[in-house]
């Protein structure tokens, strides 16, 4: 049936073959173009080459520095020796350093000390050849009549030592603090300023202006009545501590300077001062012989205004004289009346009492004072302005002990000359 039915319609089977086979070829073609337009690569442009010109270029002329390798050091080989134990070693002396001593003011432990070695790393400050260390400064100036006589200078060295004084205060460092105290006969001690101050420009002009006229002798005489404008008179019962029963002329600023834990204290002065108290009521004198010693008292007192009236037509300054040295000068000779028995402040009790000052001071005011720190370390350093002829001997073994025992240094200057000659230079 079937093989009839192709034999009948075969032109129509092999058109049917023909079409379903350009179909298929149809299909393959269509899915190989497809193909390659997918996967079809971009096209790529090719630019021409330029030629362009080449410039040399410069050498740079900036130096570059170039780290050098650092190398490791390298370690080296120590070699211990073992010493011989019982060998014995020779002494070794250190060099003595200059205003650096032993004495009282090294044994802060043992009750009699408060100095020891100020250290290099201190402040300097150098006043009539003596140098010191420290960074609270206190000066102590003696304005008694017996500073300013002729032997000593008379008045033009009095102004010489305090322009020196003021001078020195300049140069310090603002840094380091100071004070300034001035001591009379029979008016007390007075100091500039309540407590340390830096040492500015504009305190050290307070200064300046408050010694200024400070024994000029003129109509208002000499001492402490003539310093300037400010300051404030020291007193107190604190001032006073054993193995004292009062303070009177340097004293009582220096133990003042003790209060103020001072590191660093000069004491310009004339002599050892009235640093006493009477054990015993002076020997009776007749009332003819008293009587006669005021008559030759009134003389002198007489003879010496006259002399400064011839002076001052002269130019010269005036001629300082009190108390029995007037009547020793015009009328040498004379028997003065007697004094009372006296005790003289020895220089081991004066070192004493500083040192007990300053530890009652600063135990007040909860100040460390382990022996060794800076808190409890000062020297005490004096300049005595005397007669050409030299020193008193007394007074002068007196300071030169104190200022041992208190690590500091002592320094005699002989009238006018040897004072020029220690000025500063600056």
């Amino acid at each position: 049936m079937k093989k009839r039915f192709f034999a009948n319609h075969a032109k129509s089977s092999a058109a049917l073959v023909s079409l379903g086979i350009h179909a298929v070829l149809i299909v393959v073609a269509l899915s190989f173009v497809a193909v390659t337009v997918i996967n079809k690569e971009d096209a790529k442009f090719e630019a021409k080459p330029v030629s362009r010109p080449k410039m040399n270029l410069r050498k740079l002329q900036v130096p570059v520095n170039i780290k050098k390798k650092v190398q490791k050091p390298k370690l080296r080989k120590r070699i211990v020796v073992q010493p011989k134990l019982n060998k014995t070693m020779p002494d070794i002396k250190m060099p003595e350093i200059t205003g650096v001593k032993g004495g009282l003011g090294n044994a802060a432990g043992d009750g009699l000390g408060g100095a020891g070695a100020l250290g290099f790393s201190m402040p300097e400050i150098e006043l009539f050849g003596i140098k010191g260390k420290g960074e609270k400064i206190f000066i102590i100036l003696d304005s008694t009549p017996w500073i300013m006589y002729d032997e000593l200078g008379g008045i033009p060295a009095y102004t010489l030592i305090k322009q020196e004084l003021v001078k020195i205060l300049g140069n310090l460092n603002s840094t380091v603090v100071f004070n300034v105290a001035v001591y009379g006969h029979q008016t007390g001690s007075y100091t500039l300023f309540p407590g340390m101050v830096p040492a500015t420009s504009d305190n050290v002009a307070k200064v300046e202006e408050w010694l200024q006229p400070l024994n000029a002798v003129k109509a208002g005489g000499y001492g402490t009545k003539t310093l300037g404008p400010g300051g404030k008179k020291i007193e107190g019962d604190d001032l006073v501590v054993e193995p004292l029963k009062g303070v009177n002329h340097w004293s009582e600023p220096a133990m003042f300077a003790m209060q103020q834990q001072a590191d660093t204290v000069f004491v310009l002065a004339h002599g050892w001062g009235h640093l006493l108290y009477d054990i015993a009521p002076r020997k009776p004198w007749s009332e003819a012989k008293m009587a006669r010693f005021r008559e030759i008292q009134q003389q002198a007192k007489e003879k010496l205004a006259e002399e400064n009236r011839k002076r001052k037509a002269n130019g010269q300054p005036e001629r300082v004289l009190v108390g029995y040295s007037i009547v020793k000068e015009y009328f040498p000779g004379t028997e003065t009346p007697p004094l009372p028995e006296r005790h003289w402040y020895t220089p081991k009790e004066m070192a004493q009492a500083y040192v007990n000052q300053r530890k009652i001071s600063a135990a007040k005011e909860q100040i460390n004072t382990i022996r060794g720190s800076k808190k409890d370390k000062f020297t005490l350093n004096v300049v005595q302005f005397v007669p050409k002829e030299g020193a008193d001997g007394k007074d002068a073994e007196r300071f030169k002990q104190v200022t041992s025992l208190l690590n500091g240094e002592y320094r005699a200057l002989p009238g006018m000359e040897a004072i020029e000659s220690a000025l500063s230079s600056d």
